[in-house]
């Protein structure tokens, strides 16, 4: 087993100081954009040789770059310190250290330990090339191996009949319905070695819908972000955390940008389904969505803010009993997510140029921006009734 309770940041990246307490299960890191989210991860990450990001000294900071994270591993507690004092992202660390064929960081004192998955959204939704296989053909070809009889441990077969029932638990109505291998012998003379690879590494789920069985790329694109997320969150602890099923492994998975491509009607979806999938599993998760803010329990949220701007110090923002489920998408959007306004730049100029003029007694110039506004609103919004009777006194001044 895996946890990690606690982090504290010093003058890594865009953070000049940040400490933050995690839970065992779900952490919904949120926030603006550059407030630091990424690089809790990537720190996290880091500490265990695992692929992050680059990990630089923020300019701006005095003194010695640090990370420090605190947790349990198999029931004993760990502290591991990390420091830099050098700016470049190349330069040497304050510690022994190799770069490894990427040119990325890699500590010989780094926590040795299988039971950490970290889980990039970004790179298994990113175009490749014609040769490198796409992640969603790495992914039935996954499938392909761990549903063959021969090729599939315990272990294999019982991740397959999890992978399996994904597909109906993200639409009752579409079932698994088989995978095919798509090489079938011989050779193609006019492809190159690494396409031959491809070619032969290559396989096809088909599912059954309502309107018959179908290939899985014909799904929508929000039903194939859901399935790689949960498919690919599979393969990873498959590789890591030994012979056991996904949902038994009780490590922790780092995911970056969790909602990246997802409709909202996906987002809170998916996370029921990870609850399901991983229940034995620490998550620690950076997301921009309001709508998985909304489904979070009480202790889930880390909503990230700058309290002393000059220090660039980051707090935790508190929540209630119920999280956040009772409150609507633009108090999330305003409050937790730092976002100033919900209203178009456009709106917010006609509906100030509107005010200026009730202000200034400018009945007809106040009823020409009210016909805009009364124009832009959606048709049920409470607010047109509210600028309609801000205008009776001017109708009054008319008559």
């Amino acid at each position: 087993m895996l946890r990690i309770n606690s982090i504290s940041i010093n003058g890594i990246n865009g953070i000049e100081k940040l400490g933050l307490s995690f839970n065992d299960g779900f952490n919904l890191i949120c926030g603006n954009n550059g407030i630091g989210k990424t690089t809790i991860l990537d720190c996290i990450a880091s500490s265990f040789n695992r692929n992050s990001g680059e990990v630089r000294k923020n300019v701006k900071f005095k003194g010695e770059a640090h990370w420090t994270i605190e947790g349990d591993m198999d029931d004993n507690s760990f502290i591991s310190h990390t420091s830099r004092v050098e700016k470049s992202f190349k330069e040497k660390f304050n510690l022994e250290e190799q770069l490894d064929t990427n040119g990325r960081i890699r500590y010989h004192n780094a926590i040795r330990t299988k039971d950490i998955v970290n889980f990039s959204i970004a790179r298994t939704t990113n175009r490749r090339s014609k040769v490198a296989p796409s992640f969603s053909s790495h992914i039935q070809y996954w499938m392909y191996k761990n549903d063959d009889s021969i090729l599939s441990s315990v272990k294999r077969a019982e991740n397959s009949r999890i992978a399996k029932e994904c597909f109906s638990r993200l639409n009752p109505v579409t079932q698994f319905s088989k995978v095919v291998l798509r090489y079938e012998g011989g050779e193609d003379d006019k492809l190159s070695p690494p396409e031959r690879i491809r070619k032969r590494n290559s396989a096809d789920i088909y599912v059954n819908t309502p309107t018959g069985e179908i290939p899985f790329d014909f799904l929508s694109s929000g039903y194939r972000a859901c399935l790689t997320i949960l498919l690919g969150i599979i393969s990873q602890t498959e590789v890591t955390s030994g012979y056991k099923s996904v949902q038994l492994f009780d490590g922790v998975i780092l995911i970056d940008e969790l909602d990246l491509h997802l409709h909202p009607a996906w987002q809170a979806k998916l996370i029921e389904i990870l609850r399901w999938l991983i229940p034995n599993a620490q998550i620690i998760a950076t997301t921009h969505s309001p709508h998985i803010i909304q489904v979070a329990k009480q202790e889930e949220v880390i909503a990230l803010a700058y309290q002393k701007p000059e220090v660039n110090e980051i707090s935790q923002k508190s929540v209630g009993e119920y999280g956040l489920q009772g409150w609507t998408i633009e108090e999330i959007l305003q409050d937790i997510m730092g976002m100033e306004d919900v209203h178009s730049q456009k709106f917010k100029e006609i509906l100030d140029d509107f005010s200026k003029a009730l202000t200034n007694l400018e009945t007809q110039k106040a009823e020409d921006y009210y016909k805009i506004i009364d124009s832009m609103l959606h048709p049920e919004n409470h607010l047109r009734k509210l600028l309609k009777l801000q205008m009776a006194p001017l109708e009054k001044i008319k008559k």
